[in-house]
């Protein structure tokens, strides 16, 4: 079960995301060229003195779902109207990319989620299994540069849920009863962030999202169901980031047992601005094929050949209708996930077994075709696509193998391959400056190819079930990008049979951040081992240093190091984890610990003299050749609009890279 099973819950609100945008750029990594002005709004993007922070904001339960029927008031069940909070007990969650050279697939770590009302301060709480975004497009048509006009959702579990009080509501005490072993399933929408700090919505956005029960052995971070695969757009001034028939990605769930079929619209609609308004696309059906398709589906179908389903209930704005504030009434309530019930519908319950469904925009007699279901209903996913590896670390990644959304009954060879385009790379390239007078370009990533290593190919099981060990050689890549510790790696994967014209997700693929392997010292000193380290994280994460610690000063650091030696121990689960970055390897984590321990005569950590002649600046062994740097205003330099226009010159350049 998932969040698109029944019972469930709809909650919508903001959300805070305060995340610091100067180590966006790879290039300040460098920290002989870092100039003090990086620091500041505009050089250091549009939030340099950002905390990571993410929280909901103003969030509260506006929809739920029980025995398939809609329930909108609280004379219906109670629980309309709580509030969906965070933690009150400790720090919020926070958010990180996992490498400025990859930033598209940001991570939520150490969040909690808790149902909350006048009364009890948690009916349940859990901690959201830490997650990174996908299917990030273009979602936003229209306003300001302020706006970020790209979308993305989360999926994951809520682990350790805690259930208390009573408030008499069916659907609650439905939903605890069909869970299992503590766990729950959530998603959730972001769009609509504001990135002007002129704005009363700076560095928030909107959010819309479901709870629903989770059943163990199912995948945690997607739905084993019906996957819409959109195709892009392969004009080079937008590509990856618009559909081609306007509409994204979306997955779908059937339930023969109620012959009813959930879609989940909630980041797959284009939105008018960062209210959330939908564009009127005009009426919108979803149907299935009446017999199988076993290729992308080109020009129109007629009505004879589409079992319709019915139409999408999206409610866009009325024409000349005054701009609004928040999303549509239909969106805060069902966070745009809807049933299509089939019971009446003839054939459709047949069809559905072995035929395609396809989102349909009807043009007269003929059914246009936006978004059709995978070829063959054949899909492969992995559940994690987020790696962080230390040197000989070795992780197993799970992925599901599926055919129209049940499990692939026969075994399959899923086939791994290298996949370094899509990470994006790249950053903007600093101008010569003193004291080196060189200039800083941005290193090429996924170099040396052999540094991360994983089968070629491996067997399901008859449930369409299989794990690849993905991992670090033992010696890690070798500082192959200078200035930034470890390399990047995308290894992309796909079902060694597949159809011809197979469509994919362009997301789907696991990104990797291997760290380079650095030798313990005997007894590191803070000259040799711990400025260097101390020195790039406060640069980049000035609000550290400007409010707390100041990272390159050594007498700072020791009177701090009871709450250093506390932070560094945390783990990455903890939110008050130190780097919040969680870009530090275990190699040099356990060289600061050591250096924080190990004492002088005078009970303080190991000093050392500073170097008689400054070294000489770490450099990438390879230059990213195809960086191109972009004309960019304040608001969208260091973020991902950033990296998205650079990724498109550099395929307008190079149209053979994807």
């Amino acid at each position: 079960m998932s969040y698109l099973d029944s019972p469930r819950i709809h909650f919508s609100g903001y959300f805070q995301s305060d995340v610091s945008t100067i180590n966006n750029n790879v290039c300040y990594y460098d920290s002989d060229a870092f100039k003090e002005e990086y620091q500041q709004f505009g050089d250091g993007g549009w939030n340099p003195q950002g905390t990571a922070i993410f929280r909901f904001v103003s969030c509260s339960v506006t929809g739920a779902s029980l025995n398939g029927k809609p329930i909108t008031s609280s004379a219906q069940d109670p629980i309309i109207g709580l509030a969906m909070e965070n933690a009150d007990q400790r720090a919020p969650g926070k958010m990180a990319d996992l490498d400025p050279q990859q930033q598209m697939v940001s991570q939520i770590w150490a969040m909690q989620v808790r149902l909350t009302n006048d009364v009890e301060r948690a009916l349940f709480i859990g901690d959201m299994q830490p997650v990174g975004f996908m299917n990030l497009w273009q979602r936003q048509q229209q306003g300001v540069r302020s706006d970020q006009l790209l979308a993305a959702n989360f999926q994951s579990i809520l682990e350790n849920v805690q259930w208390n009080g009573q408030i008499q509501s069916p659907v609650l005490e439905a939903m605890r009863q069909a869970t299992q072993n503590g766990l729950l399933s959530i998603e959730f929408n972001l769009f609509g962030y504001g990135r002007d700090p002129s704005i009363p919505r700076y560095t928030q956005g909107h959010i819309v999202g479901t709870i629903g029960p989770y059943h163990e052995r199912e995948p945690k971070h997607f739905t084993l169901g019906r996957q819409m695969t959109a195709q892009l757009d392969p004009n080079p001034n937008v590509y990856p980031m618009v559909p081609s028939g306007g509409i994204y990605s979306f997955q779908c769930k059937n339930h023969p047992e109620r012959n009813t079929l959930t879609a989940d619209f909630g980041n797959a609609l284009p939105i008018v601005d960062a209210s959330g308004a939908f564009v009127d696309m005009g009426p919108l059906t979803l149907g299935v094929l009446k017999t199988p398709a076993h290729a992308p589906i080109s020009g129109n179908l007629d009505q004879d050949e589409v079992i319709v389903l019915g139409q999408v209930a999206y409610d866009p704005p009325q024409q000349n209708a005054a701009a609004g504030t928040d999303p549509s009434p239909w969106y805060r309530q069902t966070a745009a996930i809807q049933d299509f019930d089939y019971s009446a519908v003839p054939g459709a319950a047949t069809a559905l077994k072995s035929c395609p469904l396809v989102l349909l925009a009807p043009s007269g007699d003929v059914f246009q075709v936006l978004v059709q279901e995978s070829i063959d209903g054949l899909y492969v996913r992995s559940d994690e696509h987020v790696l962080r590896l230390n040197a000989g670390q070795q992780l197993p990644v799970s992925f599901y193998a599926s055919r129209y959304g049940l499990p692939l009954s026969a075994q399959v060879d899923v086939e791994l391959l290298p996949n370094g385009a899509t990470l994006m790379g790249g950053g903007q390239p600093l101008p010569p400056s003193p004291p080196n007078n060189k200039p800083v370009l941005p290193p090429k990533i996924s170099v040396p190819a052999d540094a991360v290593q994983y089968p070629a190919s491996f067997h399901t099981n008859d449930s369409g079930y299989g794990k690849a060990v993905i991992g670090a050689i033992p010696a890690g890549p070798g500082n192959p990008r200078g200035y930034i510790d470890g390399q990047l790696y995308g290894i992309g994967y796909q079902l060694q049979q597949q159809p011809q014209g197979y469509v994919s997700n362009y997301w789907n693929f696991v990104s990797v951040l291997a760290f380079d392997r650095v030798p313990m010292p005997d007894h590191p000193t803070w000259y040799d081992d711990i400025r260097p380290i101390f020195v790039q994280y406060g640069n980049l994460y000035p609000i550290m240093s400007k409010h707390v610690v100041d990272l390159g000063d050594y007498d700072s650091v020791v009177r701090h190091l009871d709450i250093l030696k506390l932070a560094f121990r945390l783990p990455l689960s903890d939110p008050n984890h130190m780097p919040v970055t969680r870009d530090l390897s275990d190699d040099k984590r356990a060289i600061i610990l050591k250096w924080l321990d190990q004492t002088d005569a005078q009970g303080k950590p190991l000093k050392g003299s500073p170097p008689l002649k400054a070294a000489a600046p770490a450099a990438p062994k390879e230059v990213d050749a195809d960086a191109v740097a972009v004309t960019l205003d304040a608001l969208q330099v260091a973020g991902k609009t950033a990296v998205v226009m650079q990724r498109q010159a550099q395929r307008k350049a190079a149209p053979s890279q994807d």
